[in-house]
């Protein structure tokens, strides 16, 4: 699927923080993450705006999948490379192979099985458990092991995970507090996170089996 989509792709590589358009109608394009991590953003009239989704390596971005929020924006989370689509070339690509239209389905399934997995942490587990839970998410997607345990750059800020995971964010400081005083969490630099125990962090979520499940990287 990946040469196909290549031949006929714009590639846009965006900057962290950057806005890509996210138009519905006959203008909608069709985004396919390449690296990076992105996310949808929405600003209810008097709110403050909130993060929704994260969207990974691999994933499909169209907007008329998503539900008609006010002020809807795709953001760059970080340095992100995106293959741009019109909408009509896309679903054309689609329509004339069965294996890359049975690809995109069973991604898009996956997109959607992880929406429900976030929606069930958010509003089943309690705050140490939602931050252990996207530490398990991020760790997968983002980690690396070596000697002092799995790490990452974390491209989410204190204001992203807070919203993420309907937190106050002086409610995740303690909650911080609290996962780096059970040798779960350190952080060895601003933005660099390390995970020294990872078997018990998968272990401080209850959903920790279905997050490994669902957010593996697919080779």
């Amino acid at each position: 699927m990946e040469t196909a989509l290549r031949e006929h792709a714009t590639p846009v590589r965006a900057r962290r923080r950057q806005r890509l358009a996210l138009e519905a109608g006959p203008v909608e394009c069709v985004y396919v993450v390449r690296s990076g991590l992105l996310g949808i953003e929405a600003s209810p009239p008097g709110k403050h705006r909130q993060l929704l989704t994260l969207f990974y390596p691999g994933d499909i971005i169209r907007r008329s999948l998503m539900p008609d929020l006010p002020s809807l924006t795709l953001t760059a989370l970080n340095v992100a490379e995106v293959w741009r689509f019109p909408a009509r070339s896309f679903d054309v690509l689609l329509a004339t192979s069965p294996e890359h239209a049975a690809q995109a389905r069973a991604r898009l399934a996956e997109q959607h099985a992880r929406a429900l997995l976030h929606t069930s942490i958010v509003g089943a587990l309690n705050g140490d458990e939602r931050f252990a839970s996207l530490l398990v998410e991020l760790g997968l997607r983002l980690g690396k092991d070596g000697p002092q345990g799995r790490a990452f750059e974390l491209p989410l800020s204190r204001t992203d995970i807070a919203d993420y995971l309907a937190l106050n964010p002086d409610t995740l400081s303690r909650i911080a507090t609290r996962l780096k005083a059970r040798g779960l969490l350190q952080n060895a630099r601003t933005g660099h996170t390390i995970l020294p125990a990872w078997d018990a962090l998968c272990s401080a979520t209850p959903l920790g089996s279905a997050l490994q499940s669902l957010h593996t990287p697919r080779a």
